[in-house]
């Protein structure tokens, strides 16, 4: 997302952040998803 989307995003009360902070993710969680992502990514081809 551009800086200046997420600035009027910000402006009208919306939060932005990313998913590891909405689902509240440890760092082990994200990267086991993260590994999963690139494990079905590469079987699709």
């Amino acid at each position: 997302m551009d800086e200046n989307k997420k600035e009027r995003l910000e402006a009208k009360g919306w939060k932005v952040g990313g998913v590891e902070e909405f689902l509240s993710l440890t760092p082990e969680e994200n990267a086991l998803i993260e590994i999963k992502l690139a494990l079905s990514r590469n079987l699709k081809l």
